[in-house]
């Protein structure tokens, strides 16, 4: 099984919007790609992330702790990656 960090940023960023238009639009990606993605992590892990019958989108029970884990990864990430990265000119 291999999940992205892409995938986790999508999952990070619906949870934070409660909407998959608007976590799509912060991404830089659309709509369609956001929710596909997030329906091929689920697939991935056999649980449902979002429960996407409500307005906002809510995040079920164990899409929580999922989440919390998915931005753990990604400040990781970021704290591996930022301290190299070179400013842009």
């Amino acid at each position: 099984m291999i999940v992205t960090l892409r995938q986790m940023q999508y999952v990070v960023s619906v949870a934070k919007h409660g909407s998959f238009s608007k976590a799509a639009e912060e991404c830089s990606a659309d709509q369609s790609t956001v929710s596909q993605q997030i329906k091929t992590f689920e697939e991935k892990l056999d649980v449902v992330i979002f429960d996407r019958n409500t307005l906002p989108i809510s995040v079920t029970e164990d899409g929580k702790k999922i989440v919390e884990k998915c931005d753990d990864i990604l400040r990781k990430v970021d704290a591996l990656v930022l301290p190299f990265k070179k400013p842009k000119h």
